[in-house]
């Protein structure tokens, strides 16, 4: 069952990072200018998955204060490595881009996988389709990069089959660990809030807004967060039937 599960986060995953890439070459071709719009909603979704699923049912297992403390540790390491690749220069090549932008992906993925396969929080259907809601605006980034540091796109399937297979490989490594400390746990999976919440705020929402600071960005990332808002409602409503 786990390697199935394992299996299905990979191709999930794999999935994700290529619908990101397929869109962003759409908006490409189509309209120049509107790929910040569809990193704000995608934020959106990803914020609505957070608040109305993923943090509320955390709360009812794990203490409060080792999530909390996960949630800051695992926000604070992503920002240093983030601080840490980009202090060399402020001018970076688009190929040096993204090399880092893939060694940083891959970084989260590690966390989150290991996270995901200790706590067995990666059996949740609501997990699995935030991951893959994940992948999709990082699949757009790393085409962008890639467009820019004109690579061959067959790099693009290289880079995500890679990215792929780090987080279902770092699920099969944290299930072999299987902590059995509710407090190592809580604190895992707060890191792994942690790391993603930087991802949207920083990486996806703050992207957007950089690009486009208009109010119609607000507006996209609001519309996804109801989108998640009224999936949720709907299913309280049928589990309440």
């Amino acid at each position: 069952m786990h390697i199935e599960m394992n299996l299905l986060f990979t191709i999930g995953s794999l999935l994700g990072l290529l619908v990101g890439g397929g869109l962003l070459k759409i908006v490409s071709y189509v309209v120049q200018g509107r790929i910040q719009f569809m990193y704000a909603i995608c934020g959106g979704i990803l914020l609505g998955l957070l608040f109305f699923d993923i943090i509320p049912s955390t709360w009812h297992i794990y203490d409060l204060q080792g999530v909390l403390l996960g949630i800051v540790a695992g926000y604070i390491i992503m920002l240093c490595i983030d601080l840490f690749l980009h202090k060399q220069n402020c001018e970076i090549t688009p190929l040096q881009a993204l090399i880092l932008l893939t060694v940083a992906i891959f970084f989260h993925n590690v966390i989150t996988g290991i996270t995901f396969g200790i706590t067995d929080i990666h059996q949740s259907t609501s997990v699995f389709v935030a991951t893959i809601l994940h992948q999709i605006p990082e699949g757009m980034a790393i085409m962008t990069v890639l467009f820019v540091a004109k690579v061959p796109q067959l790099f693009f399937l290289l880079i995500v089959a890679f990215l792929s297979l780090s987080l279902g490989g770092s699920l099969l490594i944290g299930e072999s660990v299987q902590a059995s400390s509710l407090k190592l746990q809580a604190l895992s999976t707060g890191g792994a809030i942690g790391t993603l919440s930087f991802v949207i705020f920083h990486e996806v929402i703050g992207k957007a807004i950089t690009h486009f600071r208009r109010l119609h960005v607000w507006m996209l990332i609001g519309l996804g967060v109801l989108i998640i808002y009224f999936y949720q409602y709907s299913l309280s409503l049928f589990h309440g039937h």
